[in-house]
């Protein structure tokens, strides 16, 4: 009788030196960064590369300089520089620098970091009053004590799209994808590290020098049995909505920009871009804590509040969706990212709580996952390296801010 697929105990070694677990964008990015250095690099996804159980897949992201402080304003322009370069070698187009708005009061906490931010490293900026703005965008319907602050590069990233490009130029360069694996445990020895898989029902091995975790909403489950303190990681339910466009001009890329509201209820959304004569727009959602495995629906009492804010903020929308689609967010309480090299195991290099406001990111922290990976331990030259990254700063905890915008 032969053995149950489920019940198969088989062992396989990859011929491998690193093993990146997870393919959304920072998994993608670090196997896209591996390959070029020559690493011979195995990409672990236990969907398929687009899935949407996780964070990184729909048709566009926000990309902004816009940001509170200059250690994430300073890494746009490589960034914007890396995607283009992504672009040419896939031959597409994945960025939209339609430029980018933030709409509030006056004193927001928020834009008034950025604005300084923003004149320190001399990155161009316009403020607009309510006036301004309704003659050059009248797309958005501004409270008379209202402003407006225009980013020029700014835009829209193609989310699904770049995360395949990546996936796609990495396996050019070398890079091995196996789908439909999920990874059980990871054990650190002195020759390397060793994974347990379920690969589609049958429960191998894998050994490789090094191995880089960007599990996304899973990265808890795999990083606390490796780790001696509890990461602050909170996985949630967040839901966007497509709405259809009257005036499907005005609310083109050409003329229409992304935009994020400052104010109460946190509002953001693109112009038309990866639907045609549709519009994307979301509401941030706090308190939705969910386990990344348990089915999920449509939370209506917050669509019906995101379409009264569209109604009554956008002009030329129709305020009922067409669509919504679910995502999650994982993110640590003053919403910093951890990159960092485990402090017992430096083979062991992983990323988390990139949610939200990751994305825009993730080409420049794959070649950062890659320098560590590559690089000796206590080794932290990269210049894409921040030391807010440090596992230390979130296994202390940090105090939550009292709001930091965040964009999908």
């Amino acid at each position: 009788m032969s053995t149950p697929p489920n019940l198969a105990n088989t062992t396989h070694h990859a011929a491998c030196n690193v093993v990146v677990i997870g393919a959304g964008a920072i998994g993608a990015a670090a196997t896209y960064a591996l390959a070029r250095r020559g690493e011979r690099v195995l990409l672990l996804e236990q969907e398929q590369v687009g899935h949407p159980f996780g964070s990184s897949h729909g048709g566009s992201r926000i990309f902004r300089y816009t940001h509170p402080t200059s250690a994430e304003a300073s890494l746009m322009p490589a960034m914007a520089a890396l995607w283009r370069e992504l672009e040419a070698e896939s031959n597409e187009q994945l960025l939209d620098m339609c430029g980018g708005l933030f709409i509030a009061r006056p004193g927001d906490p928020f834009l008034a970091d950025a604005t300084a931010v923003l004149d320190g490293l001399a990155m161009p900026y316009e403020r607009l009053d309510a006036a301004a703005m309704a003659i050059r965008y009248p797309q958005f319907r501004l409270h008379d004590d209202e402003f407006a602050l225009f980013q020029p590069r700014s835009g829209i990233l193609a989310a699904s799209r770049s995360v395949a490009a990546m996936v796609r130029c990495a396996q050019r360069a070398g890079a091995i994808l196996r789908t439909g694996c999920r990874v059980q445990s990871i054990t650190p020895h002195t020759a390397g590290v060793t994974l347990t898989i379920n690969d589609h029902g049958v429960a191998q091995t894998i050994s490789a020098e090094r191995v880089v975790i960007a599990a996304g909403p899973w990265a808890r489950r795999l990083l606390e049995p490796l780790l001696t303190t509890r990461l602050p990681l909170k996985v949630t339910h967040q839901q966007v909505a497509y709405y259809r466009a009257g005036d499907i001009e005005r609310w083109s890329s050409r003329r229409a920009p992304i935009y994020i509201f400052s104010n109460e209820p946190h509002v953001y959304g693109f112009p038309i871009f990866e639907r045609p004569g549709y519009v994307k727009v979301a509401l941030e959602l706090l308190d939705t804590e969910v386990d990344p495995n348990a089915p999920r629906s449509v939370r209506q009492p917050e669509i019906d509040a995101l379409s009264a804010t569209v109604a009554a903020r956008l002009t030329g929308i129709d305020p009922t969706p067409v669509s919504v689609d679910l995502c999650l967010y994982t993110e640590t309480p003053d919403r910093a990212f951890i990159i960092d090299r485990h402090p017992e195991h430096p083979n062991i290099v992983f990323a988390a709580g990139m949610s939200g406001r990751g994305f825009k990111f993730a080409i420049g922290l794959g070649q950062l996952l890659a320098h560590l990976a590559s690089t000796p331990a206590g080794a932290y030259d990269h210049p894409f390296w921040r030391p807010q990254f440090a596992l230390q700063n979130h296994a202390l905890g940090a105090p939550a801010p009292t709001f930091a915008p965040r964009d999908i």
